[in-house]
């Protein structure tokens, strides 16, 4: 080994006791309780108020909450008879749908309209069993899962708080519910029949009062669902490829018949990710997770500009989570919600505001986001292949100035 090489490797191993770490640098705020032990996140709008549910005093009882901007905790309260209730979505108006439980365990869809008021929607569209709307748009179109015609199974939905109800998105499926639907009206779900996987879905406006259904499941996929659609038309969910693999990715619909899917991938030693939310700037936000069942939490990610980033790597010594989980909403602004796992071992909501992805770490060799022993091999095998992919500055020859300018880069760690 070269003379040098073997100095760059003693300097560098030096540099693992005191550079190592993340390249992102962004706060997580654990947003309070209602008093109780637990929280989660599941919507967040424009504004920044952001939607959930939490335990109350004494841990019997869990309530819808809304967080406002300052991240105050408001119980939102629930339909008669009911003890449980969650929150599912918000729009920019400030209207917030979701569902009541009661105590035989049907879920009875919910309408707050922001201003103290609340409406039994599951009564309001003509539901039997249970009723779950999972969105709703600023111009008031709801859509979820309900039965509200003859059949066994829950189907997709659409209600605009004027007309009688709709089953539609999942028309031609026995069961399937309705995930999102954007400002155009535009809905995206998943359907599915008795004994077979779920297909992704999306139904558009034709003009006379009905859908249109572009195809956007792809054809050999075991496992498809559309959760996400945001106001450019942008599709989000995730797919499998085959039931053997006992895994599927976080995707894309392309809408393309011939490459219906991009797959975004997974984080490190994950197989399966799901893609849960986007905004209208095309940012992704989920969660992986370990389908071989070895142990490993569930992690949450962003996904923007092509590149997927765990939200763990925000965490710092001494932060209040443990691992942040699964990443449920993202708004406009780059706002995230989700929840994870806190210190004292309960499950906590969390907000990150601004998501801004990390600048080029020059000595993230492997880039992973984390400055460690991979980076200097990487660097020492490249430098010594004379590859110039580790020219880091840039003048068309390796030597001691790019040893330098590494281990500069390296010292500093990741901004």
């Amino acid at each position: 080994m070269p003379a040098l090489t073997k100095t760059l490797l003693s300097i560098s191993a030096l540099g693992l006791f005191f550079a190592s770490g993340s390249a992102l640098a962004q706060n997580v705020t654990n947003l309070p309780s209602l008093g109780g032990s637990g929280t989660i996140a599941n919507d967040i709008n424009d504004m920044g108020e952001v939607v959930g549910q939490s335990t109350l005093p004494g841990g019997l009882e869990v309530a819808a909450v809304r967080w406002d901007a300052a991240h105050t905790a408001t119980n939102l309260g629930s339909l008669p008879g009911s003890t449980i209730s969650e929150a599912l979505a918000i729009n920019n108006n400030g209207t917030i749908v979701g569902f009541s439980e009661i105590g035989s365990g049907a879920r009875l869809a919910t309408l707050w309209d922001g201003r103290g008021g609340i409406l039994d929607m599951h009564a309001a569209i003509g539901a039997t069993g249970s009723s779950i709307p999972w969105d709703i748009n600023d111009n008031g179109v709801i859509v979820g899962q309900a039965s509200i015609t003859a059949g066994i199974f829950s189907r997709g939905f659409v209600w605009d708080q004027v007309n009688p109800a709709l089953q539609a998105g999942t028309d031609f499926y026995q069961g399937g519910a309705n995930f999102s639907v954007n400002n155009a009206g535009e809905i995206v779900g998943a359907g599915f029949f008795f004994g077979d996987p779920d297909d992704a879905l999306l139904a558009v406006p034709d003009g006379r009062g009905g859908y249109e259904y572009p195809l956007i499941n792809p054809f050999g996929f075991f496992f498809s669902q559309a959760r996400a659609i945001n106001n450019t038309g942008m599709i989000i969910g995730h797919s499998g490829f085959n039931s053997t693999t006992n895994s599927w990715n976080a995707a894309i619909y392309t809408g393309d018949s011939l490459n219906p899917v991009t797959t975004l991938g997974s984080l490190p030693f994950y197989n399966t990710s799901e893609g849960l939310d986007v905004n209208d700037n095309g940012m992704v936000v989920g969660y992986s997770w370990d389908g071989e069942f070895t142990g490993l939490d569930p992690r949450a990610w962003v996904w923007t500009e092509g590149t997927m980033y765990d939200l763990n790597d925000l965490l710092g010594d001494h932060e209040e989570f443990e691992i942040l989980s699964r990443a449920t909403a993202v708004n406009n602004n780059g706002d995230i919600v989700g929840f994870g796992r806190l210190l004292d071992g309960s499950t906590g909501a969390f907000l990150i505001e601004g998501f801004t992805p990390p600048a080029a770490c020059p000595a993230d060799m492997n880039g992973d986001g984390a400055l460690d022993f991979f980076d200097i091999s990487t660097f020492l095998t490249a430098f010594g292949n004379g590859d110039l992919s580790v020219d880091i500055n840039g003048d068309g020859a390796l030597d001691f100035f790019d040893i330098s300018a590494f281990l500069t880069a390296f010292a500093a760690g990741c901004p």
